[in-house]
């Protein structure tokens, strides 16, 4: 991986401060005695100075030298090796950042030394460990008999872990890794390569390799150039009843790699599964029409495969996406809808209020002050993202709660064909914020949406050459920026709970005027499809709630009088599925209390809507006793 800026205040410092003279000390007897030559990276001087930097000793990691030097004003860079099941989490130099290396180490580099100092690595111990069975397959790299494991230990970035991505990992002949179980014969839980699995604190977890045998090169129709397979045909038909219920392409034929199917390859065949291989790049349209196809398995490294390739195919309900290339959104704000959910899944037997909309909902609610109200309730607050479709984000929240629960949602105007859920179709965004966790993607039914494969295309070109990244870099290590903050950017809720100060001035951030009129929400085409997906959570015996997002007030549109305010109000509230639980005017907030948008309160902003939901909650909860 590489690319990681970590959190440098995450855990307490081993050791202790050194002070002005023992330091002096520290660095006449390491310089004299340390057994080991110095290490130094040089940029342009500043100052003619050489600044010389102590590492503190730590038990836990192994630095190529004990004393670094470099020019005054220029970058020191410096390997460090960690001890078994132990995470580098940074330093607590005020200008460092951190990559960590394909082969586990850390290039740590401290910017702009100016001063001599001693630097402490801040590390942790891993408390998760999960041992990977080859399950009849072999290591990579040692190639060694069938039965070979690896261990790997793993920091507690989220509630749930994320799996070794497999394929640089273990192989086995004429097999296609396609997940990990948790039993060894595959009837225990299924985990695609990379994605999430819940374990206890400071226990091993085994997990068994799950091998699809593949099909024999004979099978198929293909032709062969210099340096790759393309698969052009299959050689059985649809009234062929030998065929097995699953088609898996090999990852290699005569030795090269298959790396595209062509149109056609596979129509009218008739297959429920079909796996493809890490090796695909392409997959042409209509490769797979009017098969009867209902599962695909297959790797993030495909860059073209759109929903046109199996145009016809009526059952085509499930697609699992296996992990093998690094992620690139760990850490942004994308990356919170895999943690939010780790949190409702977790609380799956308990009463929840679960709190929905888009980022206003992330920094809409002080949720610890909504949980003191109902001690019956855990909080969930599932806000990431307005301009990506809530439908499919609701489909899985659903999934994951009970009867009795509640839903408060709130959805932003400025979003609201998204919002609303007027369209199944996906779009890329969706996927960089289950980029952590493609399991998710597997729960859903994608003969209910459109476009889910074409989105997942855009997503890979999107991330094509972005920074990779790691999974055990969690959001709440960075703000919303991206920057290392020096406490959790976000709480267990799921609160974006950084600092942000009022406004000079309650101009509107964004020259965007929202409707907030009836015309701006017709029946037919906003309140209906809202309808639909409510409708489906009161069937589970799940409340719906609806609350307004937060706005700016100077950030309406002209047509948004009083008199347009009250209309939309009593309209929503008869034509909505659910109740309206707050007054249209208390979402409307001088820009003061807006923070880098229209809709994104401030600390205070919080505080107000916090207790205006409270009260809200209160009063319409208590009517039910």
């Amino acid at each position: 991986m590489s690319g990681q800026t970590v959190r440098r205040e995450k855990l307490h410092r081993k050791g202790f401060r050194m002070t002005a003279a023992a330091l002096l000390l520290s660095l006449i007897l390491l310089c004299t005695g340390c057994g080991g030559p110095a290490s130094s990276i040089h940029t342009s001087p500043k100052d003619g100075r050489t600044i010389q930097v102590v590492i503190e000793d730590n038990p836990q990691i192994r630095t190529e030298a004990s004393v670094l030097s470099a020019a005054a004003g220029s970058d020191l860079q410096f390997l460090i090796t960690p001890a078994d099941r132990c995470t580098v989490l940074g330093t607590d130099y005020p200008n460092c950042s951190l990559t960590e290396t394909e082969d586990g180490q850390y290039l740590c580099t401290l910017h702009s030394v100016s001063y001599d100092t001693v630097v402490s690595v801040l590390t942790e111990e891993n408390p998760y460990t999960i041992r990977y069975d080859a399950n009849g397959g072999h290591t990579v790299s040692s190639g060694g008999p069938d039965g070979s494991a690896a261990e790997f230990s793993y920091p507690a970035a989220h509630l749930r872990v994320n799996t070794e991505q497999g394929t640089a990992l273990f192989e086995r002949e004429n097999c296609i890794l396609t997940g990990w179980n948790t039993e060894s014969d595959g009837s225990g839980q299924h985990i695609g390569l990379g994605s999430r699995i819940a374990m206890e604190r400071d226990s091993i977890l085994t997990l068994y390799a799950e091998w699809s045998p593949c099909n024999a090169a004979s099978d198929f129709l293909y032709t062969a150039g210099p340096n790759s397979v393309t698969i052009t045909g299959f050689k059985h038909s649809a009234e062929d009843t030998s065929l097995s219920e699953e088609i898996v392409i090999p990852s290699r034929i005569d030795g090269l790699p298959v790396t595209v199917i062509q149109e056609g390859a596979f129509r009218d065949i008739a297959c429920s599964r079909v796996v493809l291989p890490p090796t695909i790049r392409a997959v042409s349209v209509r490769a797979f029409e009017n098969c009867t196809l209902c599962e695909l398995v297959l790797f993030d490294a495909v860059s073209e495969i759109t929903d046109h390739a199996f145009s016809g195919c009526g059952n085509f309900r499930t697609i699992r996406i296996n992990a093998c290339v690094p992620p690139v959104w760990s850490g942004s704000y994308y990356d919170t809808f895999p943690d939010k959910c780790d949190r409702l899944r977790s609380l799956a037997d308990d009463s929840k209020i679960v709190l929905f909309g888009g980022s206003s909902v992330r920094f809409g609610y002080d949720s610890a002050f909504l949980d003191d109200a109902f001690p019956d309730h855990e909080v969930v607050n599932m806000g990431v993202f307005a301009y990506t479709n809530a439908l499919p984000q609701l489909d899985l929240i659903r999934r994951y709660m009970k009867e009795g629960d509640i839903l408060l949602h709130s959805p932003e105007f400025d979003a609201a064909k998204r919002q609303f859920c007027t369209t199944n179709a996906f779009d890329d965004k969706f996927f960089n914020m289950i980029e952590a966790d493609y399991d998710l993607l597997a729960e859903l039914d994608c003969r209910e949406y459109k476009g889910v494969l074409s989105a997942f295309t855009t997503f890979q070109k999107v991330r094509s050459g972005m920074e990779a990244k790691s999974y055990t870099v969690s959001a709440a290590d960075l703000d919303e920026d991206g920057q290392p903050v020096s406490s959790p950017s976000y709480n267990a809720y799921g609160d974006y709970i950084v600092y942000r100060p009022n406004a000079s001035d309650d101009a509107p951030i964004y020259d965007l005027p929202v409707n907030y009129t009836v015309a701006a929400f017709p029946k037919e085409t906003y309140i209906d499809p809202l309808n639909t997906v409510y409708d489906r959570f009161a069937a589970d015996g799940i409340r719906v709630l609806f609350t307004y997002a937060p706005r700016n007030i100077a950030a309406l549109s002209d047509e948004s009088d009083d008199a347009a305010l009250a209309e939309l109000d009593a309209w929503l509230g008869e034509t909505l599925h659910a109740e309206v639980i707050s007054d249209i005017s208390d979402s409307l907030y001088p820009g003061r209390y807006l923070f880098g948008t229209d809709n994104h309160l401030t600390t205070d902003g919080v505080h107000i809507r916090s207790e205006r939901i409270r009260r809200d909650l209160l009063e319409v909860l208590e009517d039910e006793k």
